[in-house]
């Protein structure tokens, strides 16, 4: 069914009142100064920094809000908070690459390792773009597209910070999944016994909706898993298969299409080949059955 244009207008109108509400934009930089002194300047003025057109900053915001630990998608609007967080990341991060072009564009990029809970960290990269009259651009951020971990755990109260956030609907679904997945994976302490497998089970089956919601982001990143859209794929397909194995068991069945799951497969099937994925990426103590990571890593 076709979307109402009223609606994708009011939508639409919305989310760029709240790019303009922000009151970013382009900076300006001295290109004659040194690299350090660049990146100073960056610093300095990373809340003031936006992207080139308000309408890719809210589709960017959308598309990547996830991506970010819990505790930095509020307060505010995800619009807010996704740059924000990216403003952290150019204070914050470390200067990872710098690359000129062969017409005079400079690209810095900046890592930040954020918080999220049980001990586990994620990698986000942020990256501007200076153009050759000294006019800077914040070009993208998120997930890092260079080979380096993404999500790296070293804790290990992973099970209870799932059921946690299982029971508190103001906690993002996508958080209890990584941490049930981090739960299972061969590098955690210890696996959940049968009565805690029970508890979660039911917990999930009771955000049956949330779940399907995140069966079709999973299917969304599928459809891109050819570019750097590859490890959210990889990522959220590991994640619905621990809780299916170890959680759900027959009862996925009432609570998913798996004709959906099927079609994510073979998605990731025909498109994973292509994708620029990075050993680096993908997190230790993933099952080898999860055949998904390795067909990425497979050129």
């Amino acid at each position: 069914m076709a979307a109402d244009p009223g609606t994708v207008r009011r939508r639409l109108a919305a989310d760029l009142a709240e790019v303009s509400a922000l009151g970013r934009g382009e900076v300006h930089v001295d290109l004659a100064a040194e690299v350090s002194a660049l990146v100073a300047e960056v610093r300095a003025q990373a809340d003031r920094l936006g992207f080139d057109s308000p309408i890719r900053a809210a589709t960017l915001a959308k598309k990547h809000l996830n991506e970010l630990p819990a505790a930095e998608r509020t307060p505010g609007s995800g619009i807010a908070a996704y740059h924000r967080a990216a403003s952290r990341t150019l204070r914050e991060g470390r200067v990872t690459a710098h690359h000129t072009s062969p017409t005079g564009e400079q690209l810095l990029t900046f890592h930040r390792a954020a918080e999220e809970a049980a001990g586990t960290t994620v990698t986000l990269e942020a990256q501007v773009r200076t153009e050759p009259d000294g006019t800077v651009w914040l070009d993208s951020f998120g997930w890092p597209t260079t080979p380096v971990p993404v999500y790296t755990f070293t804790g290990g109260a992973y099970f209870d910070q799932a059921v946690t956030d299982l029971a508190d609907d103001t906690v993002p679904f996508d958080r209890a999944m990584l941490m049930l997945l981090a739960s299972v994976l061969d590098t955690a302490p210890s696996p959940p016994d049968n009565e805690q497998r029970i508890a979660a089970a039911q917990q999930i089956a009771r955000r049956r909706q949330d779940l399907n919601g995140y069966l079709a982001q999973a299917r969304n990143y599928a459809y891109a898993a050819f570019g750097r859209e590859w490890f959210g794929a990889c990522l959220y397909r590991s994640a619905l298969e621990a809780v299916f194995e170890n959680f759900l068991g027959s009862v996925a069945f009432s609570l998913v299409d798996m004709a959906e799951v099927d079609e994510v497969d073979r998605l990731l099937r025909e498109l994973l080949p292509e994708a620029p994925a990075t050993t680096a990426a993908v997190p230790a103590g993933i099952p080898e059955h999860h055949w998904w990571w390795q067909t990425a890593l497979r050129n």
